[in-house]
C-alpha cells in the first residue's frame, strides 16, 4: 500500500512539473498571455463601468466588484477548459502504465488553480496599492470562494471530458453553453437587480454563489444577492466531482484507447 502511494505521488509530481512548464513556456510568450487574459478582462470591464460613471456596485467600489467576480469566474472557466481537454492533450503519456487519465486531469486542474490564484493575488495587490481596491476583510472567505469555483470546474470538466470523448459533437454544444455563463453568473451585472422567479433560476448556478461569496469576503457590508447559499454550492460541486470521477472510472479504458 505504501508503495502505491509513493508511485502515485511520483506520477503526480512529474505531471505537475510537466504541466507547469508547458503552461508557462509551451510557446513563445506563453506566460505573458497566461497573465494578460485575466488582467485584460478585468480592465475592459472597469473601463466600461468608468465610461458610464458607475463608481459603486452593491455598496463596494466598482473595480473591486469587477475584479472579484471576473477572477473567480476565470478560475472556473479556465480550469474547465484545461480539464476537459486534458485527456487528448496528454494521450501519449498513457503508454506508461502508471499514468491514468484521472491523474492527468487532477494535476492539470491543480496547476490551473494555483496559477489563477497567484495571478488573482497579484491583481488584488496591485489594485490595493493603486487605491482601486481594498484588502479583503476575510482572506479565508475569499480563498473559499475561489476553491469552490475550482471544485465545480474540476467536476464539470471531467464530465465534459468524458462526454466529448464519447460524443465528439458534444463539444460544440458545451462551447455554446459556456458562452453566456459569464452573464448569468453575476460577473457583468449584479444579480440583486433580477426579480423572482428569474433570480431563483439564476441561483441554480453554483458559480453565482461563489462569485457573490468572494465579494462578501472582501467587504462584509456588500449587498449580496438574497439567497446566497454556500452549502448548496458545495453540494453541487461534490455531486459533479462524484459523477466526474465515476465516469472516468467507468470509461477509463476508452479514454486511454481512443
Amino acid at each position: 500500500m505504501n508503495n502505491i502511494f509513493k508511485a502515485t505521488g511520483a506520477v503526480w509530481k512529474a505531471l505537475f512539473l510537466r504541466e507547469s512548464i508547458v503552461r508557462m513556456f509551451g510557446s513563445r510568450m506563453a506566460w505573458v498571455w497566461l497573465v494578460l487574459e485575466p488582467v485584460a478582462n478585468v480592465l475592459w470591464l472597469i473601463l466600461i463601468f468608468t465610461v458610464i460613471r458607475v463608481q459603486h456596485v452593491g455598496g463596494i467600489e466598482t473595480p473591486l466588484w469587477i475584479a472579484s467576480g471576473m477572477l473567480v469566474f476565470m478560475t472556473f472557466r479556465r480550469t474547465v477548459s484545461q480539464v476537459q481537454n486534458g485527456v487528448d492533450a496528454n494521450s501519449s503519456l498513457f503508454a506508461y502504465r502508471q499514468v491514468r487519465p484521472a491523474d492527468v486531469v487532477l494535476v492539470r486542474s491543480v496547476v490551473e488553480g494555483v496559477t489563477m490564484l497567484l495571478i488573482s493575488v497579484a491583481v488584488f495587490a496591485a489594485g490595493a496599492v493603486m487605491g482601486w481596491m481594498a484588502w479583503p476583510a476575510s482572506g479565508w472567505n475569499v480563498l473559499e470562494a475561489f476553491t469552490l469555483a475550482w471544485l465545480c470546474a474540476l467536476g464539470l470538466g471531467m464530465i465534459f471530458g468524458v462526454l466529448i470523448k464519447l460524443v465528439p459533437e458534444a463539444e460544440r454544444i458545451i462551447n455554446f453553453i459556456m458562452m453566456p455563463l459569464m452573464m448569468i453568473s453575476g460577473v457583468v451585472f449584479p444579480l440583486s437587480l433580477v426579480q423572482p422567479p428569474y433570480l431563483d433560476w439564476l441561483l441554480l448556478n453554483p458559480i453565482a454563489h461563489a462569485i457573490e461569496a468572494s465579494r462578501v469576503g472582501f467587504a462584509p457590508y456588500y449587498h449580496s444577492v438574497a439567497g446566497l447559499d454556500l452549502v448548496y454550492a458545495y453540494q453541487c460541486a461534490l455531486a459533479m466531482l462524484f459523477l466526474g470521477l465515476a465516469l472516468f472510472r467507468r470509461f477509463n479504458q476508452r479514454l486511454v484507447m481512443q
